[in-house]
């Protein structure tokens, strides 16, 4: 009995003698984690390095623009790197709104062309509420100078009494972009012994901008008899800048500039004549 109970107390020892070490080394391999874990530094953390700012950027709330299409520098201060503000500056933004009118420009679609343009908008300090107001200038056409360009050209053609041509068809008020104003034909000036039909082109800065048929009509004028039908008249044949004088007799009455038949009898026929004078007429051959 008693030789049972040395042995068995023999065992126990031994199995305390072999546990007690991997106890000790995994406690110390723990201990050796936490020191390790401790003396990390922050730099080997994995977080986002964020990018400095190179530039800033401000744009107000509302803008105007000259041009049919814009870019940043039309409406932004841009202030930092010189060669980053550069580059800013010169991105499209897109089209312009018409002469007058106005749109709206966002935030997000300005950071969509940064990156367009390979610009990390994370290096741009941005100043710019979420909707820009861009307006497009414009300047109201002046009717009287484009009045007084056709009837310049109307003069040239009919002389002085251009003056007493009315206007039939005065141009409306019109809204054209801002810029330097001119005014040129459009095509070569219609005219007759009546009326007059003049296309003028209206040219902002070089650039045609609108079109204007401008009709002009001749003052009405009491009918003057010239020659009645029956009367003796003088005829004057012209061919190949040879003039030849007959006698005539008129077959109708009319006025000056008008066309009337004319009866020759030296040949027995009758021409269509234009009476030029009282009592004369004319045949072109």
């Amino acid at each position: 009995m008693n030789a049972v109970l040395i042995l068995g107390m023999l065992w126990i020892a031994t199995a305390r003698l072999t546990e007690e070490p991997s106890l000790q080394i995994d406690c110390l391999t723990q201990a050796q984690d936490v020191k390790a874990s401790l003396n990390t530094p922050l730099d080997s953390l994995s977080t986002p390095v964020k990018q400095p700012v190179k530039a800033t950027v401000r744009i107000p709330e509302q803008v105007a623009v000259q041009g049919a299409r814009f870019r940043l520098g039309d409406i932004a201060i841009a202030e930092g790197d010189e060669t980053l503000c550069q580059t800013l500056l010169q991105i499209e933004l897109g089209a312009s709104p018409l002469a007058g009118q106005s749109r709206l420009f966002t935030r997000q679609q300005l950071l969509t062309r940064m990156r367009q343009h390979g610009i990390d908008p994370s290096a741009i300090q941005l100043e710019m509420p979420p909707n820009v107001r861009i307006t497009r200038a414009a300047q109201a056409l002046e009717t009287s100078q484009l009045e007084q360009f056709a009837r310049e050209r109307l003069n040239a053609i009919l002389g002085e009494r251009a003056r007493e041509w009315t206007l039939e068809n005065p141009p409306a008020p019109a809204t054209l972009p801002s810029g330097e104003v001119a005014f040129q034909l459009g095509s070569e000036p219609r005219v007759s012994a009546q009326s007059a039909i003049l296309e003028v082109v209206a040219l902002v800065e070089n650039q045609p901008r609108a079109r204007y048929l401008l009709r002009f009509k001749a003052p009405v004028q009491a009918r003057q008899i010239a020659i009645r039908s029956g009367e003796n008249v003088q005829v004057r044949i012209i061919a190949d800048g040879v003039t030849l004088e007959v006698k005539g007799v008129a077959r109708a009455t009319g006025a000056l500039e008008e066309i009337i038949p004319v009866y020759i009898p030296e040949t027995q026929k009758t021409l269509r004549a234009q009476i030029v004078d009282t009592g004369v007429v004319e045949v072109r051959l």
